[in-house]
C-alpha cells in the first residue's frame, strides 16, 4: 500500500515487516491494523495542522488587529474573533449578535450605503465584499472601519455565509483628514499670501512648484528658466545666483513679468535641504513695493506741486556735485522766490496762492531738461539744479529766460495774476564745492536780488558773503543791545520856516555802544531787514519816546508832535496801531502828540490792506501820518490819494541840489505845490544852509529839518534846546550850535 508523504517512516510499508509465511487471515488482520494506525496518524496530522492554522490565524489576527467575523446568512448569526474586543472595547458584541443588529450599529449616515453594498455582494455575482463606514463602539463612540469579506455559496449558487475581517482605520483616517486639512490650510495660506512653494533639483535644474504657481505666476513646474526668463533684466543676475545656490542668499527681491498681466514684484527665500536640493518659497510683494513707493514719494515730494521736496533736492544736489567733481563738469544752482506771494494769499485767498504755486512748478518743469531737477523747498521758494554742460554763464542765461517766462501772467478764475520772481544763482566750480556752502551762496545772491528791487537775477560774488556775514553779525549785536536796553531815540527838531519856532521832533534810533559810542542807523540799518528785529526795535523806540514825552509834558515843555519811523515789518502786525496807542495811553500821553512816518516801501510791500486799516486807525485817533522820502518812489501820487497822509517830507536828495540843480528845484517846487493843493503840510529834510532855507521859504514850504538847525540829540538835551531856542531863525541857529 502507498502511504501519504510525511507519515513516520515506520509506517511506510507494513508488508515489509509481515512475513508471507503468515496465514492469510493473520495477514489480513495485520493489514487492517496498519490501516487503523495510518488513519490515526492522519487524524493526528490533521489536528496538528488545524492547531497550526488556528495559531497562525490567531497571530495574524493579533498582528493586524482585525476583527474576524463569520456571518451565517441563513440564521443571520455573526461569530467574532478575539480582536473584536480591541475594536469594540472591553465588552465585545454578544455571541448571538445578528446581522440586522450589526447593521443597526452602523452610523445612520453610512447605514443605507453599507446595507446596499452588502446586498450587492450577497445577491450579485461578485463573491468579494468591501466597504468603509463608521460603527458604534461599546462606549457609544464611533470607529471608522474598513470591512472586507467574501461570500460562500452552495452548489446551486445560493449565498450561505459571509466571512471577513473588519479593520479599524480610525487613526489612519484621522491622520489622513488632518493631513488633508493641513494641506488645505497650506494651499489656502499660499493662495491668501500669494505665495508659491517650490523645490529645485540642482543636478537637473528642474523646479517643482506648488499647484497655485500657474494661477499666481502663469508658470508651472519645469526648468528654472520658466521663471528667470521673465525676470526684469536688471534683476536677473541676482535671481540666477539665488536659484543656483539657494541658502547662500537670505532673500532676493525682483521684478517679474507674467505671461498675462502687469509686471509684479516677487521675493524669494530658500534653504538647502540636501546637497543637491534646495526648497523655498516665492511670494508676491507688489502691494508692499507700491506702498513703499507711495511712502517714498510722500516723503520726498511736495504734496501740492508734486515736485521733489527739500529732502530729495538735497540728495540730488549732493549727487550732482559728486558727479561734477568726478567728471570735471559744473553744476548751477538757482534759488527762486516768488515776489509778493503773501499779497496773493492775503488778497485772493490761499486757493489763489496754491494755484500760483502749481503754475510756477508747471512752468519750471517745462523749462528744465530731464537731467536737471526742479524742487519746491517750502512756501514760495523753489530751486533748480542744472547739470553739465551748463556753466555759470549758461546758467545765468537760463535764469534770464526763466524770469521772462515766469513773469508772464496767468489767469485764475477769470482774473489775470502776475508772477514775478527773484533768483539767486551760484555754481560749481566757480564758487564753493560743498553743498551747504553753495546753498548759502545762492541764498545770499537771492537776498541781494530781493533787496535790489526784486524781479531780477543776482549772481553770487564773494563780497556778497562778507556783507551777509556782517549783516548777521550786526543782527546778533542788535539783539544783545536790545536785551541791554542800549537802543534809544535821538531827537532832531522840525522848524517852522515862517516863524522859526520848533513845531516838533523826529525820533531817530541810536545805539549806545559800550565801547564805540553812539552808532547811527548807517551802521546797523541792515537789522531793519529782519522782520523780527525791526519789530523789536520799533517797540523799544516807541516805549522810550512815550516815556520822554511824558517827562517833557510834566515839565511843561511845548515840544509839538514827535515823529516815529515805522518799518514795513511792523505793519505786518494787524494790531500795530492799538499797541502803539496803548503805550501812549499807559504813559498818559495824548495821541495828538505822535506822528508816524512811513516810506513808500510800506505801501508797496506785502499786506497793503492791513497797512490801510492801520493808518486809518492812527488817523482816527489823532495821530498824523507823514510820507517820508517823498518823490523817490513811482506811485507816490497814488498813495496820497489812497491813504490818509497828513504830511509830506521831501527827500534830502532833492534838497541837497536845490541851489545848484534846476531839476531838483523844480521837483521841490512841484512837491510843495502839490502839498498846498492837497492841504497837506510839507517838510524839507536835510536842510544844511541858509540859502536852502531861504529858497524853501520862498517856495512856500512849511517846515524844515537838518543840520542847519540842529543835529539829532539825546532826550536829556531836549529841555535845554526848547528853552534856549529863540523867537526867530537867527537865534535858533545860534542856540542850536
Amino acid at each position: 500500500m502507498t502511504l501519504e508523504p510525511g507519515l513516520h517512516v515506520g509506517t511506510l510499508c507494513l508488508k515489509d515487516v509481515v512475513p508471507r509465511r503468515f496465514p492469510a487471515e493473520q495477514r489480513r488482520q495485520l493489514r487492517d491494523l496498519a490501516a487503523i494506525v495510518v488513519a490515526q496518524l492522519r487524524l493526528l496530522r490533521a489536528e496538528r495542522d488545524i492547531r497550526e492554522r488556528e495559531e497562525r490565524y490567531r497571530l495574524a489576527e493579533q498582528a493586524t488587529k482585525d476583527a474576524i467575523w463569520d456571518w451565517d446568512l441563513v440564521t443571520d448569526a455573526i461569530s467574532w474573533g478575539e480582536a473584536a474586543e480591541t475594536l469594540f472595547g472591553p465588552r465585545p458584541p454578544e455571541a448571538d449578535l445578528t446581522g440586522a443588529q450589526w447593521i443597526e450599529r452602523i452610523h445612520p449616515e453610512d447605514r443605507d450605503r453599507a446595507r446596499a453594498t452588502i446586498a450587492g455582494a450577497v445577491d450579485g455575482t461578485e463573491d468579494h465584499y468591501s466597504d468603509e463606514y463608521r460603527v458604534r463602539r461599546g462606549d457609544g463612540t464611533y470607529a471608522q472601519v474598513l470591512d472586507r469579506g467574501f461570500v460562500i455559496r452552495s452548489g446551486t449558487g445560493a449565498a450561505l455565509r459571509m466571512v471577513g475581517a473588519t479593520h479599524d482605520v480610525t487613526e489612519r483616517r484621522l491622520s489622513e483628514s488632518a493631513l488633508r486639512a493641513s494641506e488645505e490650510r497650506l494651499r489656502l495660506a499660499l493662495r491668501a499670501g500669494r505665495m508659491v512653494a517650490w523645490e529645485r533639483d540642482l543636478r537637473t535644474g528642474l523646479a517643482t512648484r506648488s499647484d497655485n504657481a500657474r494661477e499666481l505666476l502663469g508658470i508651472g513646474s519645469g526648468p528654472v528658466s520658466y521663471l528667470t526668463d521673465r525676470v526684469h533684466p536688471e534683476d536677473r543676475a541676482h535671481v540666477e545666483d539665488f536659484s543656483a545656490y539657494g541658502g547662500a542668499l537670505d532673500a532676493v527681491e525682483f521684478r517679474f513679468q507674467p505671461p498675462d498681466g502687469p509686471e509684479m514684484w516677487l521675493c524669494m527665500r530658500a534653504e538647502q535641504a540636501e546637497p543637491e536640493r534646495i526648497v523655498g518659497i516665492t511670494f508676491d510683494i507688489t502691494d508692499r513695493k507700491q506702498a513703499e513707493a507711495r511712502l517714498w514719494r510722500t516723503a520726498n515730494h511736495d504734496p501740492l506741486t508734486e515736485l521733489p521736496n527739500r529732502a530729495l533736492f538735497q540728495a540730488r544736489f549732493k549727487a550732482a556735485l559728486a558727479a561734477a567733481e568726478r567728471d570735471g563738469t559744473g553744476v548751477g544752482l538757482l534759488l527762486i522766490d516768488i515776489d509778493d506771494f503773501k499779497d496773493v494769499n492775503d488778497t485772493l485767498g490761499h486757493d489763489a496762492g496754491d494755484a500760483m504755486l502749481k503754475e510756477m512748478s508747471a512752468r519750471l518743469s517745462a523749462l528744465i531738461r530731464p537731467a536737471d531737477t526742479v524742487a519746491r523747498l517750502g512756501g514760495d521758494e523753489f530751486a533748480v539744479i542744472l547739470v553739465a554742460p551748463y556753466g555759470l554763464a549758461e546758467a545765468a542765461a537760463f535764469a534770464e529766460r526763466l524770469v521772462a517766462r515766469l513773469r508772464e501772467p496767468f489767469t485764475y478764475r477769470g482774473r489775470p495774476l502776475a508772477s514775478k520772481v527773484s533768483i539767486g544763482l551760484a555754481g560749481y566750480p566757480a564758487h564753493h564745492r560743498l553743498p551747504d556752502e553753495l546753498m548759502k551762496d545762492a541764498d545770499i545772491a537771492l537776498y541781494r536780488a530781493k533787496s535790489a528791487g526784486r524781479n531780477r537775477i543776482a549772481v553770487y560774488a564773494p563780497e556778497m558773503r562778507a556783507l551777509t556775514e556782517r549783516r548777521v553779525a550786526i543782527a546778533g549785536e542788535m539783539r544783545e543791545a536790545l536785551a541791554q536796553r542800549r537802543i534809544i531815540p535821538f531827537y532832531q527838531p522840525k522848524v517852522c520856516l515862517v516863524t522859526g519856532r520848533i513845531v516838533g521832533f523826529e525820533a531817530l534810533a541810536r545805539w549806545q555802544h559800550p565801547t564805540d559810542g553812539i552808532r547811527a542807523p548807517g551802521y546797523f540799518g541792515s537789522a531793519f531787514e529782519d522782520p523780527e528785529l525791526a519789530r523789536m526795535i520799533g517797540a523799544c523806540i516807541i516805549g522810550h519816546v512815550a516815556a520822554d514825552m511824558r517827562g517833557w509834558r510834566a515839565r511843561g515843555l511845548a515840544f509839538g508832535r514827535v515823529a516815529v519811523n515805522v518799518s514795513s515789518a511792523e505793519f505786518h502786525q494787524p494790531d500795530l496801531a492799538d499797541t502803539m496807542l496803548g503805550v501812549l495811553e499807559a504813559a498818559g500821553v495824548p495821541a495828538t502828540c505822535l506822528e508816524i512816518e512811513v516810506t513808500e516801501t510800506v505801501f508797496l510791500g506785502r499786506g497793503s490792506d492791513c497797512v490801510a486799516a492801520i493808518l486809518r486807525r492812527f488817523h482816527e485817533s489823532g495821530v498824523t501820518v507823514a510820507l517820508d522820502d517823498f518823490g523817490t518812489g513811482y506811485a507816490s501820487l497814488t498813495h496820497l490819494k489812497q491813504f490818509p497822509v497828513d504830511h509830506i517830507k521831501v527827500d534830502q536828495s532833492f534838497v541837497r541840489g536845490l541851489e545848484q540843480d534846476g531839476d531838483d528845484a523844480a521837483i521841490v517846487a512841484a512837491v510843495i505845490g502839490l502839498g498846498r493843493s492837497l492841504k497837506t503840510q510839507v517838510t524839507a529834510e536835510g536842510v544844511e544852509t541858509e540859502g536852502q532855507a531861504e529858497r524853501l521859504r520862498a517856495m512856500g514850504c512849511d517846515f524844515a529839518q537838518g543840520y542847519r538847525y540842529a543835529k539829532p540829540m539825546i532826550a536829556t538835551r531836549i529841555p535845554w534846546l526848547i528853552r534856549s531856542w529863540g523867537q526867530g531863525p537867527a537865534p535858533a541857529r545860534k542856540a542850536a550850535r
